[in-house]
């Protein structure tokens, strides 16, 4: 790695990645699409205080190194420069949450919650019974022991994650108002709903996606006698690497792209605390994608878990022994770039 100066002429450094060389070498070569990136700029050396004036505020920055062109395709921008279609009159951007709450009900999937900072994914069905049995119901809040894994089959519990625009004080600013009005001004109007989202896997571990329709899906409350939030949505399966999914440039992932829906959740006069209760955002919500991940093949023999996770281990204190591999999951918005990381263990219970 290594620093170009720019203290002179404007610079474009580009070279080809080991992709790029091929399709040249077929001649088949052309640039579709490209990012750009600022990793390397400090922006607190903006100095509005240059003694000789505002043309000088940005002459540091201007004048930052940056770094020279990656020839390896997994060298990629961490911070990308987003557009959002030339809209230059937003005052606040969205953001994305992993939903981790209680929510229990029959109306459709159940919400997971992490445990320990993961997200357990069973290998078989007899590691299921055993995380069952393992996580067993927390009656201060109300949990269910299900809420806790993915199931290696069915579609009974999804990783939730929420985007909107969020305030880490109360009330929100802007804030979530008692009916949809701040979310359709702040979000729908300004063109930052992600319709779709790309989500990334690692297909050594993780064969497929599903995740909720968005013609059919939403996100409701029952009445005043049982107020718990319920998931009403099918799931919908898709292969990543298939389709448009694409990749990202990660070695052994593969990308999906799936559907998101709208949330239809706001407070009421009857029920104010429906904003605070049933969202993670505070402050205008956006749209929500519920994911549900099917386990990759031999992931219920150990050859995987010996040579990338680990063996025999005592999760849980049950008596049993489990193999996992801990892998993350990324998730993107098509539209605005909000970017989410989903830590997904892989579990297998030890049999004799």
């Amino acid at each position: 790695m290594a620093f170009l100066d720019n203290s002179g002429d404007i610079i474009l450094d580009a070279v080809l990645t080991d992709l790029g060389r091929k399709r040249m070498a077929e001649g088949n070569f052309r640039i579709t699409q490209f990012a750009l990136g600022d990793d390397e700029i400090d922006y607190r050396v903006y100095n509005k205080n240059h003694p000789s004036g505002s043309a000088y505020y940005d002459l540091e920055i201007l004048q930052t190194p940056v770094l020279e062109a990656f020839a390896s395709s997994n060298s990629n921008i961490n911070f990308g420069l987003a557009s959002y279609n030339g809209n230059l009159n937003l005052l606040y951007l969205p953001t994305i949450k992993i939903w981790n709450k209680t929510s229990v009900g029959n109306a459709g999937a159940n919400v997971q919650r992490s445990s320990g900072s993961v997200y357990y994914l069973a290998a078989d069905a007899g590691t299921g019974t055993a995380l069952l049995s393992a996580f067993t119901s927390n009656t201060d809040i109300g949990d269910a022991a299900s809420q806790y894994y993915q199931a290696a089959t069915g579609d009974d519990t999804v990783v939730l994650l929420e985007t909107g625009i969020h305030s880490p004080s109360s009330p929100g600013n802007p804030p979530k108002a008692l009916n949809a009005d701040n979310r359709d001004f702040y979000i729908a109007a300004k063109g930052l709903e992600d319709i779709t989202f790309d989500v990334s896997v690692d297909e050594r571990f993780i064969s497929q996606v599903k995740h909720t329709a968005r013609a059919s899906s939403k996100w409701i409350v029952n009445d005043s006698d049982d107020p718990d939030a319920n998931l009403a949505t099918p799931l919908m399966p898709v292969t990543p690497g298939g389709g448009a999914g694409g990749t990202i440039g990660i070695n052994r992932y593969k990308t999906a792209n799936c559907g998101a829906f709208p949330t239809s959740i706001a407070s009421t006069p009857e029920h104010p605390e429906r904003a605070t209760s049933y969202s993670a955002i505070n402050g205008p919500s956006g749209m929500m994608i519920g994911l549900k991940f099917t386990p990759a093949g031999e992931m219920d023999s150990q050859t995987k878990y010996a040579l990338h996770g680990r063996t025999g281990q005592d999760l849980f204190g049950d008596g049993n022994t489990y193999d996992y591999i801990d892998t993350k999951v990324y998730v993107v918005g098509k539209t605005t770039g909000v970017t989410a990381h989903v830590p997904v263990r892989v579990v297998r219970k030890v049999t004799s």
